[in-house]
Formats: C-alpha cells, sequence, structure tokens
C-alpha cells in the first residue's frame, strides 16, 4: 500500500470539528495544519495564550486562506493536574455543539520523579490522568455528534514505542501504580528509572485506547479509538530529552536519523482522517499503530488480560476521589 500522504489524501473536512493537543509545535503542530488546511475547525490547545496565538500566527503564515475564516481556535489546556484537565473540557463544552476528532498528542517525556498536588506522578498524570479526564468529559459530545448522519467520529491517543517495554510488574490495581517511582529512592532519578516510569505511562495510553473502544463498541457507539506510535521524531522534547541527559552534543547526529515532524504525524493523520480506517474499521478500531499507520504488536503486557478494565477502572476511582478531596 502506497503511504498515505495528508497532503493529498485526507478528505474534505469542512463543517467537522478537531481538538489537537499541545498544537503549537512537533507533531501536534503538523497534525493541526494539515485538518486546518483540508478544512476542518481545529481547537489548538497550549498551556498559555501567547503560545496560542503565535501557533495561530504562524498557520496563517503559511496557508493565508486560513486568515479570516474563523476556523482556528485556541483553549487553554494544563495536563499538569486533573482540576485543570476538567476545566478546559468543561470550557470546550460551553463553546461548541459538537467534536468529531479529538487527538490526545500532548504528554510528557522521561524526567526527574515528582508528585503533584493531587497525590499523583507528574508523568503519570500528563500523559495519561489528565488526558483520561479531559476525554472522557468530552465523550457525550463525541457520542452525541457520532449519532449525527454522516458523521466519522474518531479519538486518536499518541503513545510511543516505549510502551513495548513497561516494567513487568506494572498491574494498575492501587494508586501506588500512580505513585510509581520505578526505582529505589537513592536511583529515582537514574535513566533507568526514568526511562521506566515513562514506559509505564506510554503502556497506559495504549491500555486506555484499546478499552475505550471496548466499551464504545458495548454500548453500541460507532466511535473508532486508536493509539499510534509516531516514530522517532526529531522534536524540540526529543531535543531536550537529550540535553538532559547530559549528551545534547549529539542531537546534530542523532537528529540526522529520526524522521521530520511532518513525517512523524503521518500516522496520526492516517489514523485520524483515512477513509480506509473507517472502511476497515473492524481492522483499526482500537488497536495500536507504528509508522506508518501499520497495525502494530502492542507489549506482552499490554495484552494481559484484563489490565485495561484494571487501568480504566483505578483512573476513575482516582479522578473520582481528587475531585471530592483534592487529593488521593
Amino acid at each position: 500500500m502506497p503511504r498515505f500522504n495528508p497532503v493529498t489524501d485526507i478528505p474534505d473536512l469542512t463543517g467537522r470539528v478537531a481538538i489537537v493537543t499541545g498544537a503549537n509545535s512537533g507533531l501536534g503542530y503538523q497534525t493541526a495544519q494539515q485538518l486546518a488546511n483540508h478544512g476542518a475547525t481545529v481547537y489548538l490547545t497550549t498551556r498559555s495564550e501567547a503560545k496560542a496565538l503565535d501557533t495561530i500566527r504562524r498557520l496563517e503564515e503559511a496557508n493565508p486562506g486560513l486568515k479570516g475564516e474563523g476556523r482556528l481556535h485556541w483553549l487553554l489546556l494544563d495536563l499538569s493536574s486533573v482540576a485543570k484537565a476538567k476545566k478546559a473540557a468543561e470550557e470546550f463544552l460551553q463553546r461548541e455543539k459538537r467534536l468529531d476528532l479529538l487527538i490526545n498528542n500532548a504528554g510528557q517525556l522521561a524526567g526527574d520523579f515528582e508528585l503533584t498536588s493531587e497525590g499523583l506522578s507528574t508523568i503519570m498524570v500528563a500523559n495519561h490522568v489528565a488526558p483520561f479526564v479531559f476525554a472522557t468529559t468530552l465523550l457525550p459530545l463525541l457520542e452525541a455528534t457520532a449519532k449525527l448522519p454522516g458523521t466519522d467520529v474518531r479519538i486518536i491517543t499518541v503513545a510511543s514505542i516505549e510502551s513495548s517495554e513497561p516494567p513487568p510488574t506494572t498491574k494498575f490495581d492501587s494508586f501506588d501504580d500512580f505513585q510509581n517511582k520505578c526505582g529505589s529512592d537513592s536511583n529515582v532519578n537514574g535513566n533507568t528509572a526514568k526511562f521506566a516510569r515513562f514506559r509505564q505511562a506510554k503502556l497506559a495510553n495504549v491500555l486506555f485506547a484499546k478499552e475505550l473502544q471496548r466499551r464504545l463498541d458495548a454500548a453500541g457507539v460507532p466511535i473508532l479509538s486508536i493509539s499510534i506510535h509516531p516514530g522517532s521524531v526529531g522534536t524540540e522534547g526529543a531535543k531536550n530529552l537529550i540535553r538532559g541527559f547530559g549528551v545534547g552534543f549529539l542531537w546534530p547526529l542523532v537528529s540526522r536519523i529520526m524522521l521530520s515532524p511532518a513525517q512523524g504525524a503521518i500516522t496520526q493523520l492516517f489514523a485520524a482522517t483515512s477513509p480506509e480506517v473507517r472502511r476497515e474499521a473492524d481492522k483499526y478500531k482500537g488497536q495500536y499503530l507504528v509508522p506508518y499507520g501499520t497495525v502494530g504488536q502492542p507489549s506482552a503486557v499490554a495484552r494481559r488480560e484484563g489490565l485495561s478494565g484494571q487501568l480504566w477502572e483505578l483512573t476513575e476511582r482516582a479522578v473520582a476521589e481528587i475531585v471530592q478531596k483534592g487529593s488521593v
């Protein structure tokens, strides 16, 4: 099959409404750009108004046809807490009557261990718990949109190849799993522990998409939920990560063998817009896709019977406790 080309292969998206989280740079920017260029109304989520307005300016400079169209909007979304993620989703619900595409693109790369004020690890909150809250708060609108004639509603979650090697002890049956240091106190910020936490959080992305699809199917809702690995992409985040490990001098060499952000966005754009994905829904829904739009094999842990359901239920319990008490 020829590689999906977003410029020529994305169908007309006029009338459809999309949210792209983390849209100010990298994969998010490229995704928002292609959706807008093909007619969608796109909400760009960023952590500040200044970043959002700058992103809109750059998109309009790249495609002057977007100016004055009123199809580029911004939404403040801070994935550092459950409360902030819920607030952003509720604001969107006040502003729009439909939602066709949700691209869960924003996340956090491997870093030092820290707990949020709500009592969960920052990397698990940014990559899974807050996006879970954002998506599930929007789910009633997504479901309502899916009932309209001629719609094609999809939820795409950006995971990572790192999800394929999570800690084998991962179980997602207590809040400890959302506070996991993945190492001893003395080595909590060593590279091994940092990447173990990241892998566990990205595993949660794959499990979330899988379980969401199971629940949608059980309810008879024709929404597609898909997780993807974009490839090894030379984003600013990747550059900062390499610098953080003290080997920034290798970036010029490493970046040559990585995908560009435009190439990295191909798989999520394929999952979000390709008519083939809807035509062959049974092949793609609930799956984990790898470049470029191929159904991949998630890790043995991700395939463990019942684990996706355990994660969903644990996340719901954590969110309920945070909403009620402010922390777990």
